[in-house]
Protein backbone atom coordinates (compact mmCIF):
# COMPACT_ATOMS: atom_id res chain seq x y z
CA UNK A 1 0.00 0.00 0.00
CA UNK A 2 1.13 3.18 -0.77
CA UNK A 3 2.91 5.47 2.15
CA UNK A 4 0.65 8.67 3.22
CA UNK A 5 0.97 12.00 4.66
CA UNK A 6 -2.22 12.83 6.82
CA UNK A 7 -3.01 15.45 8.52
CA UNK A 8 -5.09 16.36 11.42
CA UNK A 9 -6.84 19.67 11.81
CA UNK A 10 -8.69 20.37 15.19
CA UNK A 11 -11.60 22.30 15.08
CA UNK A 12 -10.49 25.88 17.10
CA UNK A 13 -12.63 28.10 18.76
CA UNK A 14 -16.43 27.96 16.64
CA UNK A 15 -17.25 31.57 16.96
CA UNK A 16 -13.60 32.99 15.62
CA UNK A 17 -12.25 32.37 12.26
CA UNK A 18 -11.23 28.78 12.26
CA UNK A 19 -13.90 27.61 10.08
CA UNK A 20 -13.16 30.57 7.73
CA UNK A 21 -9.38 30.10 7.34
CA UNK A 22 -9.95 26.14 6.73
CA UNK A 23 -11.86 26.38 4.27
CA UNK A 24 -9.82 28.69 2.47
CA UNK A 25 -6.64 26.44 2.68
CA UNK A 26 -8.71 24.01 0.95
CA UNK A 27 -10.01 26.17 -1.41
CA UNK A 28 -6.80 28.26 -2.33
CA UNK A 29 -4.48 25.24 -1.82
CA UNK A 30 -5.35 21.68 -2.12
CA UNK A 31 -3.35 20.98 -4.31
CA UNK A 32 -0.16 22.17 -2.91
CA UNK A 33 -0.85 19.66 0.16
CA UNK A 34 -1.37 16.53 1.22
CA UNK A 35 -4.60 15.63 2.60
CA UNK A 36 -5.99 16.40 5.97
CA UNK A 37 -9.22 16.30 7.79
CA UNK A 38 -10.76 19.00 10.03
CA UNK A 39 -12.02 17.56 13.31
CA UNK A 40 -15.17 19.49 14.07
CA UNK A 41 -19.10 20.33 12.87
CA UNK A 42 -19.83 19.81 9.54
CA UNK A 43 -23.19 21.92 9.65
CA UNK A 44 -21.06 25.10 11.28
CA UNK A 45 -18.33 24.18 8.05
CA UNK A 46 -21.37 24.47 5.81
CA UNK A 47 -23.04 27.83 7.53
CA UNK A 48 -19.45 29.30 7.06
CA UNK A 49 -19.68 28.17 3.44
CA UNK A 50 -23.15 29.66 2.63
CA UNK A 51 -22.06 32.95 4.85
CA UNK A 52 -18.99 33.55 2.61
CA UNK A 53 -20.50 32.16 -0.67
CA UNK A 54 -18.08 29.04 -0.85
CA UNK A 55 -18.82 26.36 -3.20
CA UNK A 56 -17.31 23.76 -0.88
CA UNK A 57 -18.52 20.33 -1.07
CA UNK A 58 -18.53 18.69 2.71
CA UNK A 59 -17.78 14.79 3.88
CA UNK A 60 -18.10 13.17 6.77
CA UNK A 61 -15.39 10.54 6.54
CA UNK A 62 -15.11 7.79 9.28
CA UNK A 63 -12.31 5.96 8.44
CA UNK A 64 -8.94 8.63 8.28
CA UNK A 65 -7.67 6.78 4.92
CA UNK A 66 -10.89 7.78 3.11
CA UNK A 67 -9.58 11.45 2.58
CA UNK A 68 -6.96 10.91 0.12
CA UNK A 69 -9.25 9.37 -2.55
CA UNK A 70 -11.71 12.37 -1.89
CA UNK A 71 -9.37 15.33 -0.36
CA UNK A 72 -9.40 16.83 -4.23
CA UNK A 73 -12.93 17.28 -4.51
CA UNK A 74 -14.15 17.35 -0.55
CA UNK A 75 -13.94 19.29 1.98
CA UNK A 76 -13.32 15.84 4.37
CA UNK A 77 -14.89 16.55 8.47
CA UNK A 78 -14.33 14.11 11.60
CA UNK A 79 -17.62 14.82 12.77
CA UNK A 80 -17.63 16.44 16.18
CA UNK A 81 -21.09 17.83 16.71
CA UNK A 82 -21.09 20.93 18.97
CA UNK A 83 -23.83 21.34 21.44
CA UNK A 84 -25.21 24.57 20.41
CA UNK A 85 -25.18 26.20 17.22
CA UNK A 86 -21.84 28.42 17.16
CA UNK A 87 -22.54 32.43 16.72
CA UNK A 88 -19.25 34.36 14.99
CA UNK A 89 -17.39 36.44 17.52
CA UNK A 90 -19.55 35.02 20.88
CA UNK A 91 -17.95 32.21 22.22
CA UNK A 92 -19.95 29.48 24.55
CA UNK A 93 -18.68 27.65 27.31
CA UNK A 94 -21.39 24.95 25.85
CA UNK A 95 -18.83 24.06 22.99
CA UNK A 96 -15.64 23.86 24.95
CA UNK A 97 -16.31 20.18 25.80
CA UNK A 98 -16.78 19.87 21.63
CA UNK A 99 -13.19 21.92 21.07
CA UNK A 100 -11.85 20.08 23.42
CA UNK A 101 -12.65 16.65 22.16
CA UNK A 102 -11.27 17.98 18.86
CA UNK A 103 -7.57 18.38 20.44
CA UNK A 104 -8.05 15.02 22.28
CA UNK A 105 -9.07 13.18 18.70
CA UNK A 106 -6.55 14.37 17.05
CA UNK A 107 -3.67 14.17 19.47
CA UNK A 108 -4.70 10.32 20.30
CA UNK A 109 -4.30 9.43 16.31
CA UNK A 110 -1.58 11.08 15.76
CA UNK A 111 0.16 8.83 18.99
CA UNK A 112 -1.26 6.19 17.94
CA UNK A 113 0.05 6.58 14.07
CA UNK A 114 -3.66 6.81 12.85
CA UNK A 115 -2.87 10.18 10.86
CA UNK A 116 0.84 12.54 10.47
CA UNK A 117 0.83 14.90 12.31
CA UNK A 118 -1.50 17.57 14.00
CA UNK A 119 -2.15 21.19 13.30
CA UNK A 120 -4.22 23.47 16.11
CA UNK A 121 -6.72 26.22 15.45
CA UNK A 122 -6.54 29.01 17.30
CA UNK A 123 -8.76 28.59 20.50
CA UNK A 124 -10.29 30.95 23.39
CA UNK A 125 -8.38 30.22 26.76
CA UNK A 126 -10.31 32.26 28.52
CA UNK A 127 -13.31 30.00 27.49
CA UNK A 128 -11.85 26.76 28.01
CA UNK A 129 -10.56 27.54 31.19
CA UNK A 130 -14.50 27.87 32.32
CA UNK A 131 -14.32 24.23 31.36
CA UNK A 132 -11.02 23.02 32.84
CA UNK A 133 -9.46 25.58 35.20
CA UNK A 134 -5.93 24.58 34.65
CA UNK A 135 -6.24 24.95 31.00
CA UNK A 136 -3.42 26.74 29.97
CA UNK A 137 -3.30 26.43 26.27
CA UNK A 138 -2.93 24.16 23.72
CA UNK A 139 0.94 23.45 24.48
CA UNK A 140 0.75 22.02 27.99
CA UNK A 141 -2.37 20.38 27.51
CA UNK A 142 -1.49 18.79 25.01
CA UNK A 143 1.76 17.32 26.72
CA UNK A 144 -0.64 16.67 29.44
CA UNK A 145 -2.28 14.31 27.15
CA UNK A 146 0.76 12.86 26.36
CA UNK A 147 2.50 12.64 29.71
CA UNK A 148 5.53 14.98 28.43
CA UNK A 149 6.97 17.29 30.54
CA UNK A 150 8.66 20.75 29.43
CA UNK A 151 7.18 20.84 26.07
CA UNK A 152 8.79 24.01 23.90
CA UNK A 153 7.08 26.12 21.99
CA UNK A 154 9.07 27.53 18.69
CA UNK A 155 7.51 30.43 16.83
CA UNK A 156 8.75 30.42 13.51
CA UNK A 157 8.80 31.79 9.72
CA UNK A 158 11.06 32.52 6.65
CA UNK A 159 12.12 35.93 8.50
CA UNK A 160 12.78 34.97 12.21
CA UNK A 161 12.64 32.14 14.49
CA UNK A 162 12.45 32.93 18.67
CA UNK A 163 11.30 30.53 21.71
CA UNK A 164 9.77 31.93 25.13
CA UNK A 165 11.62 30.47 28.11
CA UNK A 166 8.22 30.73 30.07
CA UNK A 167 4.74 30.99 27.63
CA UNK A 168 1.07 31.67 29.88
CA UNK A 169 2.23 33.54 32.59
CA UNK A 170 1.92 37.34 33.64
CA UNK A 171 5.23 38.95 33.50
CA UNK A 172 5.30 39.00 37.12
CA UNK A 173 5.10 35.62 37.32
CA UNK A 174 7.33 34.65 34.16
CA UNK A 175 10.11 36.67 35.98
CA UNK A 176 9.88 34.61 38.78
CA UNK A 177 9.96 31.46 36.53
CA UNK A 178 12.85 32.17 34.97
CA UNK A 179 16.01 29.98 36.57
CA UNK A 180 19.34 27.93 35.24
CA UNK A 181 17.23 24.80 34.74
CA UNK A 182 14.72 26.28 32.91
CA UNK A 183 17.12 27.81 30.56
CA UNK A 184 19.16 25.09 30.13
CA UNK A 185 16.16 22.66 29.27
CA UNK A 186 15.05 25.01 27.19
CA UNK A 187 18.10 25.56 25.12
CA UNK A 188 18.77 21.54 24.63
CA UNK A 189 15.30 20.85 23.56
CA UNK A 190 15.74 23.60 21.06
CA UNK A 191 18.80 22.48 19.43
CA UNK A 192 17.61 18.94 19.67
CA UNK A 193 14.57 19.93 17.51
CA UNK A 194 16.20 22.23 15.14
CA UNK A 195 18.52 19.19 14.23
CA UNK A 196 15.68 16.26 13.99
CA UNK A 197 12.91 19.10 12.45
CA UNK A 198 14.88 21.16 10.41
CA UNK A 199 17.60 19.74 9.52
CA UNK A 200 20.41 22.11 11.47
CA UNK A 201 23.22 20.21 11.73
CA UNK A 202 24.71 22.72 14.05
CA UNK A 203 22.03 25.09 15.01
CA UNK A 204 23.48 28.37 16.15
CA UNK A 205 21.20 30.14 19.25
CA UNK A 206 21.17 33.26 20.48
CA UNK A 207 19.73 34.08 23.84
CA UNK A 208 18.16 37.27 24.71
CA UNK A 209 18.69 39.48 28.23
CA UNK A 210 15.64 39.97 30.71
CA UNK A 211 16.56 43.41 31.87
CA UNK A 212 17.05 46.98 30.20
CA UNK A 213 20.64 46.63 28.48
CA UNK A 214 21.08 43.57 29.82
CA UNK A 215 21.33 44.28 33.16
CA UNK A 216 24.43 46.79 32.83
CA UNK A 217 26.48 44.93 35.05
CA UNK A 218 23.51 44.76 37.72
CA UNK A 219 22.77 48.39 37.49
CA UNK A 220 19.23 47.34 35.80
CA UNK A 221 18.49 44.17 37.41
CA UNK A 222 20.75 40.96 38.78
CA UNK A 223 18.64 38.18 36.81
CA UNK A 224 22.07 38.19 34.43
CA UNK A 225 24.41 37.67 36.39
CA UNK A 226 22.68 35.47 38.61
CA UNK A 227 20.98 33.46 36.46
CA UNK A 228 21.26 33.99 32.41
CA UNK A 229 25.14 33.86 32.41
CA UNK A 230 25.71 30.99 34.43
CA UNK A 231 23.04 29.24 32.38
CA UNK A 232 24.71 30.02 29.01
CA UNK A 233 28.23 28.52 30.73
CA UNK A 234 26.70 25.20 31.25
CA UNK A 235 25.34 24.95 28.03
CA UNK A 236 28.37 26.12 26.43
CA UNK A 237 30.11 23.17 28.41
CA UNK A 238 27.37 20.46 26.37
CA UNK A 239 28.96 21.70 23.19
CA UNK A 240 25.94 23.85 22.07
CA UNK A 241 26.57 26.71 19.81
CA UNK A 242 25.60 29.32 22.36
CA UNK A 243 25.76 33.35 22.74
CA UNK A 244 24.41 35.78 24.96
CA UNK A 245 23.07 37.70 26.75
CA UNK A 246 22.26 40.06 23.97
CA UNK A 247 20.26 43.17 24.90
CA UNK A 248 16.45 42.78 23.59
CA UNK A 249 16.43 45.86 22.01
CA UNK A 250 19.07 44.45 19.73
CA UNK A 251 18.71 41.16 19.00
CA UNK A 252 16.08 41.26 16.86
CA UNK A 253 18.15 43.36 14.55
CA UNK A 254 18.20 42.04 11.14
CA UNK A 255 22.26 41.24 11.59
CA UNK A 256 21.24 39.18 14.20
CA UNK A 257 18.55 37.41 13.12
CA UNK A 258 20.78 36.61 9.90
CA UNK A 259 23.70 35.25 12.21
CA UNK A 260 21.40 33.07 14.28
CA UNK A 261 19.14 30.10 13.69
CA UNK A 262 16.86 31.17 16.88
CA UNK A 263 16.85 33.34 19.55
CA UNK A 264 15.83 32.40 23.11
CA UNK A 265 13.67 34.54 24.65
CA UNK A 266 12.79 35.08 28.41
CA UNK A 267 9.04 35.72 28.28
CA UNK A 268 5.83 35.10 26.17
CA UNK A 269 6.01 38.92 24.96
CA UNK A 270 9.23 39.12 24.37
CA UNK A 271 9.05 36.33 21.57
CA UNK A 272 5.79 37.22 20.28
CA UNK A 273 6.89 40.91 19.37
CA UNK A 274 8.91 40.60 17.40
CA UNK A 275 7.86 37.70 15.02
CA UNK A 276 4.19 39.47 14.63
CA UNK A 277 5.56 42.50 13.51
CA UNK A 278 8.12 41.26 11.08
CA UNK A 279 5.98 38.08 9.37
CA UNK A 280 2.88 37.88 11.26
CA UNK A 281 1.02 36.09 8.30
CA UNK A 282 3.69 33.24 7.64
CA UNK A 283 4.31 32.51 11.47
CA UNK A 284 3.83 28.97 12.62
CA UNK A 285 3.54 27.70 16.08
CA UNK A 286 5.70 24.38 16.38
CA UNK A 287 5.79 22.38 19.56
CA UNK A 288 8.99 20.82 20.61
CA UNK A 289 9.51 17.70 22.81
CA UNK A 290 6.54 15.78 22.32
CA UNK A 291 6.60 12.29 20.26
CA UNK A 292 4.08 13.98 18.25
CA UNK A 293 3.91 16.68 15.42
CA UNK A 294 1.98 19.87 16.29
CA UNK A 295 1.89 23.26 14.75
CA UNK A 296 -0.20 25.81 14.29
CA UNK A 297 -0.80 29.23 13.07
CA UNK A 298 0.85 32.49 15.00
CA UNK A 299 -2.44 34.58 15.92
CA UNK A 300 -5.60 34.21 17.35
CA UNK A 301 -9.49 33.93 17.09
CA UNK A 302 -9.75 37.22 15.63
CA UNK A 303 -13.42 37.30 16.80
CA UNK A 304 -13.84 40.45 15.96
CA UNK A 305 -13.80 39.96 11.72
CA UNK A 306 -15.33 36.00 12.63
CA UNK A 307 -17.82 35.19 9.46
CA UNK A 308 -16.72 38.38 7.76
CA UNK A 309 -14.78 37.14 4.90
CA UNK A 310 -11.61 39.31 6.53
CA UNK A 311 -9.45 36.25 7.53
CA UNK A 312 -5.89 35.43 5.94
CA UNK A 313 -5.30 31.54 5.72
CA UNK A 314 -1.73 31.82 5.21
CA UNK A 315 -0.37 31.59 9.02
CA UNK A 316 -2.75 27.96 8.62
CA UNK A 317 -1.27 26.99 5.54
CA UNK A 318 2.34 27.68 6.53
CA UNK A 319 1.61 25.51 9.48
CA UNK A 320 0.23 22.75 7.40
CA UNK A 321 3.09 22.38 5.53
CA UNK A 322 5.33 22.77 8.18
CA UNK A 323 3.57 19.70 9.89
CA UNK A 324 3.89 17.85 6.68
CA UNK A 325 7.20 18.42 5.93
CA UNK A 326 8.39 17.38 9.13
CA UNK A 327 6.48 14.19 8.88
CA UNK A 328 7.77 13.71 5.60
CA UNK A 329 11.20 14.32 6.64
CA UNK A 330 10.84 11.90 10.39
CA UNK A 331 9.02 8.64 7.96
CA UNK A 332 5.76 9.26 9.64
CA UNK A 333 3.98 7.89 6.76
CA UNK A 334 0.32 6.50 7.36
CA UNK A 335 0.16 2.90 5.01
Amino acid sequence: MKKKIITGLTMGEPAGISAEISLKVWKNYRKKIDPFIFFGDPEHLKKTCSKLNFQIPIKIINNINECVEIFKDYFPVYNIKLSEKARYGSPSVNNAKEVLSSIKKVTKFANNKKISCIVTNPIEKNTLKKKIKSFDGHTYYIAKLLKTADPVMLLTSPKISVVPITQHLSLKNAIKAISKKKIINTVETTNKYLKIFFGKKYPKIAIASLNPHGGENGIFGNEEKKIIIPAIKKIKQKKIDVYGPFPADTIFSKKHLLNFDVIICMYHDQATIPIKTLDFENGVNVTLGLPIIRTSPDHGTALDIAGCGKASEKSLYASIRMSQSIARKRKFWIQ
